[in-house]
């Protein structure tokens, strides 16, 4: 079974952020336009999955302090729409507090079966990332969540670019010029995945968010 699916959420773009999130598309049940496919501790918004540990990290790596909210947000006892806004809100405030802007690479997509795996997802249109940097002058790096598929699918977007001769990258895939108005360089890195897959190559849960906290947290902070 092959389903088309559009991207339900718009990109996040905090006036001073100077990094860019950049991920897939989220799994299948956030892309149905039914809130009643949700599982009860999703958060319907980007890596909203009660399995992906990505708020996890970003607040271990940023604010360890508040880390327990991630949890308590999932556990929210309210009815849907009035605990989203509150969840989309809490979320978006530390993002902006921390300079973070979010989007994801795919804006339409076919997806395979109702798997969550990017590698069955099929692209049919990209986010437009120059329209997202030019929109903010002060983003001066992509962190791309996965190297397989998000920094693929940004570096063919690129390249397709890059033949319209507005953007030029280097050899290694690590740096891009913006070519129209003042010319501006933007660094590409990548991020170990949040996805809870990624637990199995570390000793524990614990030990994963650890040392993947403290990767994001390099990544994020060094200019």
């Amino acid at each position: 079974m092959e389903t088309i699916q559009t991207h339900p959420y718009k990109p996040f773009l905090p006036e001073e952020a100077k990094v860019l999130l950049l991920g897939s598309a989220p799994p299948y049940r956030f892309c149905t336009g039914y809130i009643n496919d949700l599982k009860n501790k999703d958060i319907d918004y980007y890596y909203g999955s009660n399995s992906n540990l990505l708020w996890d990290i970003l607040f271990l790596a940023l604010k360890p302090e508040s880390i327990n909210c991630i949890s308590e947000l999932r556990f929210r006892q309210e009815e849907r729409i009035k605990r989203t806004a509150y969840q989309v809100n809490f979320l978006q405030s530390f993002l902006a507090e921390n300079k973070l802007a979010m989007a994801d690479i795919l804006l339409k997509f076919i997806r395979k079966d109702t798997s969550a795996e990017d590698y069955k997802l099929k692209v049919l249109k990209y986010q437009d990332i120059l329209t997202i940097l030019y929109s903010r002058p002060t983003l001066n790096k992509i962190l791309c969540t996965s190297r397989n598929r998000v920094h693929y699918w940004l570096v063919d977007y690129l390249q397709q670019k890059e033949k319209l001769d507005l953007v030029k990258m280097d050899e290694n895939q690590t740096k891009l010029i913006l070519k129209s108005g003042v010319q501006r360089e933007i660094k590409i890195d990548i991020l170990p995945s949040p996805s809870a897959r990624s637990v199995m190559r570390y000793d524990n849960k614990e030990d994963f968010l650890q040392k993947v906290s403290e990767i994001y947290k390099q990544r994020i902070l060094n200019n």
